[in-house]
């Protein structure tokens, strides 16, 4: 009896211990994943900008411990002990008030502990070991050569070097858009074309170079600036223009039915408005801004022999409609006419980077000449080229015509400048060009050569 008495006790007790098990194990109280510490992805730290630390753990954070290892010694920057047993907690990493020098290595270890009963209720731990190299000097930068001046709607050249052995990020300003500076003849120069958008009132050029640290050096672009003037023009609209071009602009260049719209104001600020927008942005999202290779100049644009100039780029246009006002648009290229179906000749070498038929600007041709620098022929009459196609000096591209809305068979004219359109007759104009483009990167060359 007493035998069998002893053995039932054995299985209470097994049993009771296998439950006390069941329970540990399964317990959200003994649970058994390490906190989570999180640290940004840097290598280099200007001591200025905040680095974010953040612990998170499901049962609780009891305690954390940040330290510095310096010569095999752990220096306690920072310490956590809490009974609060927040599930996240975010701190910035410390300092260490010691003499820090430019590229020295700070080596961290980070070491959290959170609330739970496992490992004999002393918690899970999580120990994190990283290096961040300080970086407490900005880059070098400065001006080699620049356009002396800038209209209002027009462009200016710059070339500078910048030089850091972490360099991350150039970019240049107008103060309203950033803009791509290209690599110019060696390592460490730079160039870019710069536009003043007719739509921005003031110019405010810059140069900002950052390093993977964070510092920044700026340096301003200090052309003089000249608020060019623009005609503006109200136009009247008529019933037969928008019965007649305007709902074929919108049969060729969209799927809604013209009996959909309600008026000829609605027709007509459909395609001033949305269809002009998707024009434009269609022709935006084609241009690579390629490097432009060996050949530091570039020619005059003459798109068309022997033309005329039918209209002007800048051309601030308002709409009236039945005395009513239909809205406005502004004419961002220059318009040439000779004979109808007239040959169109690329100026210089490039990319085709768009052969399309548009709404408003019709079959249209974008060219990629390198630096920024792109090209636009619109109202086209026949292609004869493809996207992808290198083209020469010289080439013939196509034929003008009337497609899109064009009155009377022209070229639509246009030069963008990283995507924003550009006063297109400083491109036409080789006194211009030369003085304010080609000399500008000649004498950088020599600058940098004779460096």
């Amino acid at each position: 009896m007493r035998k069998r008495g002893n053995n039932i006790s054995f299985y209470i007790i097994l049993t009771m211990i296998v439950c006390l098990c069941t329970f540990i194990y399964f317990s959200p109280k003994f649970e058994r994943t390490s906190p989570d510490i999180e640290i940004p992805n840097m290598t280099y730290w200007n001591l200025k900008w905040n680095i974010p630390i953040k612990i998170s753990d499901s049962s609780g954070i009891k305690s954390y411990k940040v330290s510095l290892i310096r010569d095999n010694d752990n220096i306690v920057l920072e310490e956590y002990i809490s009974s609060e047993f927040k599930t996240n907690i975010e701190f910035n990493l410390p300092i260490p008030k010691i003499n820090i020098a430019n590229g020295d290595t700070l080596r961290y270890k980070i070491e959290a502990v959170d609330n739970s009963k496992y490992n004999f209720f002393l918690g899970n731990v999580t120990t994190k070991d990283f290096n961040i190299i300080v970086d407490i000097e900005p880059p070098q930068a400065g001006i080699i050569a620049m356009s002396n001046k800038i209209s209002r709607g027009g462009s200016g050249v710059v070339v500078f070097f910048a030089k850091d052995d972490n360099l991350a990020n150039i970019s240049i300003s107008n103060g309203y858009q950033s803009f791509v500076a290209f690599p110019f003849l060696k390592d460490g120069y730079y160039v870019s074309i710069i536009p003043w958008s007719i739509h921005n009132p003031n110019f405010k050029g810059r140069i900002i170079v950052e390093d993977k640290a964070g510092n920044i050096k700026r340096s301003n672009i200090g052309f003089a600036r000249y608020a060019r003037n623009y005609r503006t023009t109200t136009l009247t609209l008529k019933d037969n223009f928008i019965d007649n071009k305007i709902a074929s602009v919108i049969e060729s260049s969209s799927s809604i039915p013209i009996h959909v719209f309600k008026s000829r104001l609605e027709m007509f600020k459909y395609v001033n408005e949305i269809i002009r927008n998707n024009d434009e942005k269609i022709i935006n999202s084609k241009i690579l801004n390629l490097e432009l290779q060996d050949n530091y100049q570039i020619n005059t644009f003459k798109p068309l022999k022997d033309s005329v100039i039918v209209g002007l780029f800048g051309d601030h246009r308002k709409y009236v409609l039945n005395k009513e006002f239909a809205g406005e648009s502004y004419h961002l290229g220059t318009d040439l006419a000779n004979i109808k179906n007239a040959q169109i000749f690329a100026s210089n070498d490039g990319v085709v980077v768009l052969k399309e038929s548009l709404g408003i600007y019709g079959n249209t041709i974008v060219l990629d000449h390198g630096f920024g620098v792109s090209t636009l022929y619109s109202h086209l009459s026949e292609f004869y080229v493809e996207e992808g196609d290198f083209v020469k000096k010289g080439d013939v591209i196509g034929r003008t015509g009337v497609t899109g809305l064009a009155f009377g068979d022209h070229l639509h004219f246009s030069v963008l400048i990283q995507g924003v359109f550009a006063l297109s007759t400083e491109w036409m104009d080789s006194r211009w060009l030369k003085v304010n483009i080609n000399d500008v990167l000649n004498e950088a060359v020599n600058i940098i050569e004779n460096k």
